[in-house]
């Protein structure tokens, strides 16, 4: 990355985090279905937590430089940065290479330690401070979806008010009760690896679509029951409640989490 006066790498395991501007009931609503408020994407927000190593020398002018702005309270504090390929830290589906680098400010920066001889490394927390510029292509897409584990959550939505007697005779009100149109409501939770291309695909699908149904779920895997057996096989419609960009495993992969809320 080049940050005036100078360029100095990002360590690989960078993590973007994208933070939708919707805010999501705690729970579904009386039909077992999720509701949010979406102000909309020009209110959404770009950052990254970022590793820079280099020199000593290199480091403390950054430190410097940081330190100075400190208590700017126009908009100087904001850094004009260039990322290179690789460097994609807000995110695989913006425009890195046609924009004459991102207006960048500093939320935090933790201090300079030695990692090896003469090798140097300094943690930041960066937003960016400008509109993105996003890929045209690859087209958004959910249809190359690759789970990568069995290790995903299943969460089957049960509200179940119990009222006891004095005498310990027991009535029992289920919300979601077997044979009701809602029965099956809940949420499922998988991780998923995929090529940069794919990133990119999926990225601006979840940014674009945000809070649409997805009708049916993708499918990404052999399980029967993502949303238990109560909900039975499918298929299910459903909304993105959550994702999380878990950032670049190596120069060809990125990993994401993404929860899926059943719609009935």
């Amino acid at each position: 990355m080049y940050i005036h006066p100078s360029t100095i790498p990002i360590k690989i395991g960078f993590k973007p985090i994208t933070k939708w501007a919707i805010k999501w009931h705690d729970k579904p609503l009386a039909g077992g279905n999720y509701k949010g408020s979406d102000r909309g994407i020009g209110e959404d927000v770009y950052e990254s937590e970022i590793t820079f190593r280099g020199t000593l020398t290199e480091l403390t002018a950054l430190e410097t430089r940081l330190d100075a702005n400190r208590s700017v309270i126009d908009d100087s504090d904001t850094y004009n940065c260039v990322f290179s390929e690789g460097e994609e830290v807000f995110g695989m589906d913006l425009d890195y290479s046609s924009v004459g680098g991102y207006q960048v400010s500093v939320i935090k920066y933790g201090k300079i330690r030695k990692v090896a001889f003469k090798v140097f490394e300094m943690n930041w927390t960066i937003r960016l401070a400008e509109t993105p510029v996003f890929l045209a292509t690859p087209a958004a897409s959910l249809a190359s979806l690759r789970k990568i584990s069995h290790a995903d959550t299943r969460e089957s939505i049960y509200d179940i008010t119990k009222h006891f007697t004095y005498d310990r005779d027991l009535f029992a009100l289920d919300h979601y009760e077997s044979g009701a149109a809602n029965t099956g409501a809940g949420t499922y939770t998988a991780t998923f690896s995929q090529t940069n291309d794919e990133m990119v695909a999926i990225r601006r699908y979840i940014m674009t679509n945000r809070a649409t149904t997805i009708s049916p779920l993708p499918d990404f895997d052999t399980l029967v029951y993502p949303f238990g057996t109560i909900a039975g096989s499918g298929p299910f419609d459903v909304k993105i409640i959550n994702w999380e960009d878990l950032g670049r495993i190596d120069s060809q992969e990125w990993s994401l989490r993404i929860t899926f809320a059943r719609i009935f």
